[in-house]
């Protein structure tokens, strides 16, 4: 079983590339590759969340544009 990826796993899995860039252990170029995956899996994760909040959003203002509406009609 996996579980979705959230933004903190993505920002800890950065501050781990950092940490070894800065120690040594990868190189500029190897360090630069890992932080390009990395923020573009962290754009699509932030993306999705944002999508998730729309859909919320309209279907609560349908929700209401419904009840004005029986409210309206009688």
């Amino acid at each position: 079983m996996t579980r979705d990826i959230k933004a903190k796993d993505i920002k800890r899995l950065l501050l781990r590339v950092y940490r070894r860039y800065q120690g040594g252990t990868i190189s500029e170029a190897q360090a630069t590759k890992e932080t390009s995956l990395l923020n573009s899996i962290l754009k699509a994760i932030e993306i999705t969340d944002f999508e998730k909040r729309i859909d919320k959003v309209e279907t609560k203002l349908f929700q209401v544009q419904i009840i004005d509406q029986e409210e309206t009609n009688g």
